[in-house]
């Protein structure tokens, strides 16, 4: 996905362009759609996915796309990560699941109970900051194993904090 520089140096905009294919003559009712709406086409286009989103169910779960969206959505790539894995783990790709698959296998991530032990489906005893520091090291580690057929757990002293 590329994100647009704005014209000022280091700064980038809020939105991301996706190139697709339509067919024309949905192109063309988008095209009446913002005449009537008086929107742009990219407006009328982003009005379209809101809806669509907003009707979205998701079998076995008791929130709609758009909260699970709220509850997901984060700037932050280590963040967005461990939302998308507690909320909609179907949803995870092939290398996302190895990435969360590991830090469930990883303790370093976890606040523990006394004797020692952690729950890796309570999202309460995640310490975010944990993977939010370790996530470089977290994803070469993955890298470097992704070949093995087993999750290799990351120890903390593997952890090269940013």
């Amino acid at each position: 996905m590329a994100t647009k520089t704005s014209k000022r140096a280091g700064e980038t905009s809020t939105t991301v362009s996706v190139g697709v294919r339509i067919d024309p003559k949905v192109k063309f009712a988008l095209d009446i759609m913002g005449r009537l709406q008086k929107r742009s086409l990219t407006a009328v286009i982003e009005w379209a996915i809101s809806n669509a989103i907003s009707q979205q169910t998701i079998d076995k779960s008791t929130y709609s796309m758009g909260e699970l969206l709220d509850k997901v959505w984060s700037t932050d790539e280590s963040t967005r990560l461990v939302m998308l894995a507690f909320y909609l783990p179907q949803a995870l790709t092939y290398d996302e699941l190895r990435l969360w698959e590991t830090i469930q296998a990883s303790g370093y991530f976890w606040h523990k109970y006394p004797d020692g032990t952690y729950d890796e489906n309570n999202l309460e005893m995640l310490d975010l900051s944990a993977v939010r520091t370790g996530w470089f090291s977290l994803t070469d580690h993955v890298e470097k194993y992704k070949g093995n057929s087993c999750i290799i757990p990351i120890y903390e002293r593997q952890i090269v904090p940013l």
